[in-house]
């Protein structure tokens, strides 16, 4: 029997719509019962692809016991937080706050005023050892709700007023200047695994804001120590079984410290974070290895989450057939049945494939023959064990690897998470213009501009406002600070990839919106969710960096770059209150603001406009002056191409007061270097512009 889930859009919600629980998703209908009933609200949040999701639900939700209970104590209330990340981010505060953790499902205890006075995350069935069960736990609730209201509401008041204080705090201003960087660092180096790469212990996360953090750091101070920290933890990344050398794409992240054994789900949000960083290093370092991990990322997203329209899908599940990385785990029978005896032997010894499996199950600790695909060093480390250059055994571990992925393609497939959302898309958009730029890969291009039309087309309204998710032909939900926020920068960087005012113009009017709506004119800085949000407790502002990085980081990217293009003071103004709202907390919190300090250093630079006037020639990448330009390192760099009087019109009609340095369509090849709008005069060849900027 269908519960009422069954006629919601989430693929969440979707695989808890057949449970013996009475769900009901977030809305009007389900307090509306809460209060006439007089029962309190149990809120469970998770996504499709958890794996913990999945092993709660087995355990209790499609449980007759569990149901019964739920049905008749309690509203039950399902949420999917990639839908509705401002309800996820207000009761995560609240877990974090009770229990100092967090983590999917999470599970909390409301009134019918939709007040929080329990939270946790995974709980069984039963109780075991050192866990609560669901049996045991929700009658005892129930009791405190009917025998304590007195003592429950009491919580309530102090755990709602110390929800407002941490979702708006109030927080000195201070400036991060150059001087504070070098100190930020060494901070920021404190938690840095010397060993491994990464930060912190076990589970590991890839935290690729980081790595663009030290990057851009390592091109202001020359800190070659950064980029060694940059180097080390994305090659330790890609070898290790966090990489899907098979399929490609990185799983979420490792739950050990040498990113060997993954939570095997794959998420947009992270192929295009680490898309991002690996361009970013490449930059750097023209290291192989990087290059070819953009192009395997490239490969996995285009086959498996784009969509025919070209938008991209949410996710690819952790479990298949009911076990978590049943999809990708070998054991050794299988590999040398696909492969023959000499291929066997020497993928064996690559990736250190065992007989009793390479790795020790999370919950169980023991081995149980599975093997995970990974190296515990570069290809080339392994010529002379083999007899044979680099070049042979990357050769030979590629051939080798299409059999097995011929093969495992023939398993079931983990669940497809088909939701489209703004932000991530636009993350994506990001990462493939950038990368499009750093490789010259012009399908990298096609691929961010396909997904950014479809955005356009249908997630933005004639307004300008956004929504925030889509499935099939159905778009909903109002979009909040990071979609806007994150919509912004990929019309930015897709722009410098074009140098198509059209984009340019498109994210002046998302960032123009998104001021509107969510700027807090009396500390500077932006809340998650409009006013006009009536369905949450608070209006909460993030701004830390979470699984994705924090929307006011990535707003003040936006406004400093779409504020500098257009030249717009007002747009500057509020980049500058934004960095002293976020400085001191990136004092004191470097490693939680790692996106914020790799956009506070543009805005530590002047502006510097380069106006390049081609008649007649669309952008390609065969302009050898346009590419040294493009690849120039400077933070805040703006760069405009005229090729005809349109492109001339359209960037009139978003920069204010451009005559002083916009020049009207010559008949020859020139290019205005311009520092703060006060332009040298046109110069034509390399030599000239190198003279000017070097």
């Amino acid at each position: 029997m269908k519960n009422k889930l069954s006629n919601e859009n989430s693929p969440y919600l979707l695989q808890h719509s057949s449970n013996p629980v009475n769900w009901l998703p977030w809305g009007e209908e389900a307090f509306r019962l809460a209060k006439e009933k007089d029962l309190p609200v149990f809120l469970s949040i998770g996504y499709s692809t958890c794996h913990w999701c999945h092993v709660m639900e087995k355990e209790s939700f499609e449980d007759e016991e569990v149901a019964l209970i739920l049905n008749k104590n309690f509203i039950s209330i399902k949420v999917d937080r990639e839908q509705r990340p401002d309800l996820d981010s207000i009761y995560m505060s609240v877990c974090q706050m009770m229990t100092k953790r967090g983590g999917w499902p999470l599970t909390v205890i409301l009134t019918p005023d939709k007040i929080p006075f329990f939270a946790g995350t995974y709980f069984p069935k039963n109780s075991t050892k050192g866990s609560v069960g669901l049996c045991e736990f929700l009658p005892k609730v129930k009791e405190v709700w009917d025998e304590k209201r007195k003592d429950v509401l009491i919580s309530c008041d102090s755990i709602y007023n110390s929800l407002k204080e941490v979702s708006n705090p109030n927080v000195p201003d201070s400036f991060v200047k150059k001087e504070d960087l070098k100190e930020i660092f060494e901070s920021i180096k404190d938690f840095y695994d010397e060993k491994h790469g990464g930060f912190g212990e076990a589970p590991k996360f890839p935290s690729p804001q980081n790595m663009i953090f030290l990057s851009k750091f390592y091109k202001l101070f020359d800190q070659k120590d950064a980029m060694r920290m940059v180097e080390q933890t994305l090659t330790s990344m890609r070898l290790g079984g966090i990489f899907d050398h098979v399929g490609f794409g990185f799983h979420r992240y490792s739950t050990d410290i040498k990113w060997q054994v993954p939570h095997f789900e794959k998420m947009l949000y992270d192929q295009a974070m680490i898309l991002e960083s690996f361009a970013e290093a490449y930059s750097l370092s023209s290291k192989d290895l990087f290059r070819e991990t953009a192009e395997e990322i490239y490969t996995y997203v285009n086959e498996v989450l784009r969509s025919k329209e070209g938008a991209f899908f949410s996710a690819e599940d952790a479990d298949s057939e009911g076990e978590e990385g049943a999809f990708y785990t070998w054991d050794i029978e299988e590999i040398r049945s696909i492969l023959t005896k000499d291929e066997s032997a020497f993928f064996e010894h690559l990736y250190s494939i065992e007989q009793e499996g390479n790795f020790n199950e999370e919950v169980s600790k023991t081995r149980n023959g599975k093997n995970i695909i990974y190296l515990k060093d570069e290809l080339e480390t392994f010529s002379s064990i083999f007899s044979i250059d680099h070049q042979s055994i990357k050769e030979e571990s590629n051939r080798i690897k299409h059999k097995l992925k011929s093969s495992r393609d023939k398993r079931v497939r983990p669940g497809l998470d088909d939701k489209i959302l703004t932000d991530w898309n636009s993350m994506m958009i990001s990462a493939l213009s950038k990368s499009s730029v750093v490789f010259r890969q012009d399908n990298y291009l096609s691929s961010a501009i396909n997904s950014y039309e479809f955005i356009k087309n249908n997630m933005i309204r004639k307004d300008f406002t956004l929504f925030h998710c889509l499935r099939g032909d159905h778009a909903s939900i109002d979009g909040m600070i990071d979609d806007y926020a994150f919509l912004t920068k990929a019309c930015v960087d897709l722009y410098e990839a074009t140098l198509d005012p059209t984009m340019l113009d498109t994210g002046r009017n998302i960032c123009e919106k998104m001021i509107e709506l969510f700027w807090d004119n009396d500390k500077g800085s932006f809340y998650a969710t409009p006013e006009s949000s009536k369905d949450v407790i608070v209006r909460q502002k993030n701004l830390l960096d979470g699984a994705i990085p924090a929307g006011n980081s990535v707003a003040l990217f936006g406004l400093i770059k779409i504020g500098g293009y257009c030249n717009n003071p007002i747009i500057l103004e509020k980049a500058n209150k934004l960095s002293l709202q976020l400085g001191e907390m990136a004092k004191k919190f470097p490693i939680n603001l790692a996106q914020f300090l790799a956009n506070h250093l543009t805005l530590l630079s002047d502006s510097l406009q380069i106006v390049v006037v081609n008649p007649g020639r669309e952008l390609d990448y065969s302009n050898e002056t346009v590419n040294y330009l493009r690849d120039f390192n400077h933070y805040n760099k703006l760069i405009y191409y005229v090729s005809t009087s349109n492109d001339l019109d359209n960037y009139k009609k978003i920069i204010n007061n451009c005559d002083s340095f916009l020049p009207d369509i010559s008949d020859k090849f020139e290019i205005y270097i311009c520092k703060d709008y006060s332009c040298n005069l046109p110069v034509s060849t390399l030599s000239a512009v190198k003279k000017i900027l070097e």
